[in-house]
């Protein structure tokens, strides 16, 4: 069941919808990185049959597009609050004022803008050799730090969907990290570590910087960790194709 309300919380795939309580919501945090794993799988499908019929820089933009639609732009929602809200003038209660606000300014469309183009870059620049592992991998890595940041960072709103997922234990994380580490393992062996490293690293380093600027996460910064993830992880992807032989 928790995998089920993963891809149902995740995601918009048309599948059966059921009611997703407080409860629901938060047995699914666990299974984050197998429905990333459903996310690059549509991925990875779409790659192969576009690639037949059209140019690899097509293919890439249409991927970047998809997995916007798959997700239906939540997480992107998400990191273009947390821009308008880190550059904002003020202090901390004024910046959480702003990231709570409905209305997209302009660091939310430079953000916004700013990740698509990374993303279109970084999807036309991964070559073949690992690129069905890529497509596979980013959105899986990605899920798995939003789960190390829900477990391991307070939630400081009273309200909002992310308050689902207070109080939880350690052992979502660590059935996350199983799951994570053995889909990357099956896909890239001993040189999934280079990945899985890199994309923590970077990842926690955005984390501690975003709780030191609003004293904990939200909703919405649980969704910028997501594209901040994603981008690294597909730049880790790169370097491990070029850079490490």
């Amino acid at each position: 069941m928790g995998f089920y309300v993963a891809i149902l919380f995740l995601t918009r795939i048309p599948f059966p919808q059921i009611e997703l309580d407080e409860g629901k919501i938060a047995s699914s945090l666990p299974f984050f990185p197998c429905a990333g794993a459903v996310i690059g799988g549509i991925l990875s499908l779409m790659y192969i049959l576009g690639q037949k019929v059209l140019p690899h820089e097509v293919v890439a933009g249409l991927i970047v597009v998809i997995s916007i639609i798959i997700t239906g732009g939540m997480h992107l929602d998400g990191f273009a609050d947390t821009m308008d809200a880190l550059f904002c003038y003020g202090d901390r209660e004024k910046k959480l004022t702003v990231m709570k606000d409905s209305r997209i300014g302009a660091y939310g469309v430079i953000g916004i803008v700013s990740v698509i183009l990374l993303k279109y870059v970084l999807v036309a620049s991964l070559p073949k050799v690992y690129l069905i592992q890529s497509l596979i991998g980013f959105p899986v890595l990605s899920r798995w730090m939003m789960t190390f940041s829900i477990v391991f960072y307070p939630y400081i709103r009273e309200k909002g969907l992310g308050k689902a997922f207070t109080s939880q234990k350690i052992s979502a994380f660590i059935i996350a990290s199983i799951a994570t580490i053995i889909i990357m393992y099956i896909m890239l062996g001993l040189k999934s570590l280079i990945v899985i490293i890199g994309v923590f690293m970077a990842g926690l380093l955005f984390i501690l910087y975003l709780t030191r600027q609003f004293g904990g996460m939200t909703g919405d910064t649980y969704g910028a960790t997501n594209e901040f993830c994603e981008i690294i992880a597909l730049l880790m992807f790169i370097i491990l194709s070029y850079g490490i032989r």
